[in-house]
């Protein structure tokens, strides 16, 4: 019984090619740009989570101060709304940072050193920047931050959020329609064949399972032709994603693919099946009240 109804969902699929090539594809192209979707927001937010870490705000402080002004002024930052962590950063110690390994450097500069002492700001979050930044600007510090980097990144994660999402309920929309479509002309021409069924007395359930199986194969399909895709290209995208990105801020890593595999594979797998099913059942409900 369970290989002739298989049987009969594989055969649905090659008896109208081009509607179930157009049902596969456009599943496909709703999933890819659902992963692509997905891919661009997690490393997005990935991204400006390390950039968070990596690219704080900066306030050079002149010679005159002295420790007693170095302190107070530290803890009158800390207290600014959205600051999260002031760091104090010495000559010595930017001299350090800035020789590396180089001993001789050091030494070179160690008694004239021309780097001014700092503070290192993070903020709670990095689109608070402007905020603590104009805050600073109030209390007559020079502070410098990377504006420009990181409004880019928070507009463009946004932005393709807000695109994404409005495109992938489009195309599940499309998908819907042509599975039903499908099924629908598959049914048409076993009109016929499904009324005698009826009448030998069939039940319902043993007619739809041939095309509600059809519908859960062009699914399958339709979820794996993206999932190799992604799996493929994924690599290839994030190094040169990160070779432009070396420009703006070095040392930042992308999610590894196995992670963004992980979350896609049920979801692809669930979305597309559900799709299917949904769509077989519309189609062939009107053919089952005889």
């Amino acid at each position: 019984m369970l290989s002739y109804l298989l049987g009969e969902g594989i055969r649905g699929l090659f008896k109208n090619r081009m509607m179930t090539f157009a049902s596969i594809a456009t599943i496909a192209l709703s999933l890819l740009t659902l992963g692509i979707s997905y891919s661009i927001a997690t490393n997005f937010e990935y991204l400006i989570a390390q950039i968070e870490e990596k690219i704080g705000i900066s306030v050079y402080l002149d010679d005159v101060f002295t420790e007693k002004n170095i302190a107070d002024l530290q803890e009158t930052i800390k207290n600014i709304k959205y600051v999260k962590e002031v760091s104090y950063i010495s000559k010595d110690m930017a001299l350090k940072t800035f020789a590396g390994d180089d001993i001789l450097l050091y030494d070179e500069f160690k008694e004239d050193n021309p780097l001014p002492a700092s503070f290192e700001i993070k903020p709670t979050d990095v689109q608070f920047q402007r905020a603590v930044v104009s805050q600073l600007d109030k209390m007559g510090l020079d502070a410098t931050y990377f504006s420009t980097e990181t409004q880019i990144f928070l507009s463009l994660n946004a932005y393709i959020q807000r695109f994404s999402l409005l495109f992938i309920i489009i195309l599940i929309i499309i998908a819907l329609l042509l599975i039903t479509n499908t099924i629908r002309l598959t049914v048409f021409v076993r009109k016929k064949e499904i009324e005698i069924m009826k009448f030998l007395g069939a039940t319902d359930n043993f007619i739809r399972t041939p095309f509600i199986i059809e519908g859960i194969l062009i699914g399958i399909i339709g979820a794996v032709i993206p999932s190799i895709f992604i799996y493929c290209i994924y690599d290839i995208a994030a190094e040169k994603l990160l070779l432009a990105l070396s420009e703006l801020v070095g040392g930042l890593i992308l999610q590894d693919i196995n992670f963004i595999i992980t979350w896609l594979l049920p979801v692809y797998f669930s979305l597309a099946i559900s799709i299917s099913v949904v769509g077989s059942c519309i189609a062939i409900s009107k053919y089952l009240r005889v």
